[in-house]
């Protein structure tokens, strides 16, 4: 079903660093520890998240075994749905500031959730319901308290919209050359209000947003075999290895090679 991923697990894990996208996210069995730069959540049967940009975080897996796993799901967020649904709604624009809201499901959004998962049991319905169902489940969402954080999604909030942007250039260019200069003003904003605005919805500044986006590739690559790991560091933008595998192990906490060798 497009938008929709579901992860398991049959024991606890290291922490593993990973980009939150714009989704919706529950999870259903066992528990979990997620870290946003400074602040750590734990996540427990039914509780569920919505991100609406890529967000840096690394989280790892507290409770699982064989015969209970850990289960979790994600559903990417469709603006187009969202903004469609604002329009019918007579609900005045709320304003959040949050990028991140963590809290348990609703009933009624879990219901619909239901609905639009048990098309996994009848496939050739998908094609025909998915965008009914995910409809009802996005009004839902828009219903309960993660609504006035969803509007910014359909369109309320310039200032999102336009970090959220430059947050999007960077992950897609980021093996590239970066002007914060020339990124603020194609976003429309001074270079001071960039940088304060960027740091205050995704946790980091440009340059080390940048550099996240960078090393998260690189462990992609590397851990698919793609290359070793001074073709990998050039590919992702780096023009100095030894650079690289400094900045690699101080992210991850291993040095790039460990992730080659476990990819072998």
């Amino acid at each position: 079903m497009p938008g929709l991923s579901i992860w398991s697990a049959h024991g606890p894990s290291q922490a593993i660093p990973g980009l939150f996208e714009p989704a919706f996210y529950l999870l259903a069995q066992g528990s979990k520890r997620l870290t946003f730069a400074d602040s750590e959540h734990d996540f427990h049967p039914g509780m569920c998240a919505v991100a609406l940009v890529g967000l840096p975080f690394s989280s790892r897996v507290v409770e699982a075994s064989v015969d209970k796993p850990y289960v979790g799901l994600s559903v990417r967020l469709d603006a187009g749905v969202i903004s469609s649904l604002l329009i019918d709604m007579s609900e005045p624009p709320l304003r959040r500031r949050d990028t991140i809201t963590i809290m348990q499901a609703e009933p009624l959004v879990l219901d619909a959730l239901a609905r639009l998962l048990a098309l996994l049991d009848t496939p050739a319905d998908i094609a025909v319901l998915a965008a009914q169902f995910e409809r009802e489940f996005c009004y839902r969402l828009l219903q309960g308290p993660m609504g006035s954080q969803l509007r910014e999604m359909g369109g309320y909030g310039a200032r999102f919209w336009q970090i959220r942007k430059a947050a999007e250039w960077i992950a897609t260019h980021a093996n590239q050359p970066m002007s914060i200069a020339q990124l603020a003003d194609w976003v429309g904003m001074s270079v001071t209000s960039f940088h304060r605005h960027f740091k205050a919805v995704t946790g980091h500044a440009p340059l080390a947003y940048q550099r996240y986006i960078r090393l998260f590739h690189a462990r992609q690559q590397l851990a698919s075999g793609a290359g070793n790991v001074t073709s990998v560091a050039f590919a992702v933008g780096y023009a100095n290895a030894s650079q690289f595998s400094r900045e690699y192990k101080k992210c991850f906490g291993v040095p790039p090679v460990n992730d080659v060798l476990r990819s072998a």
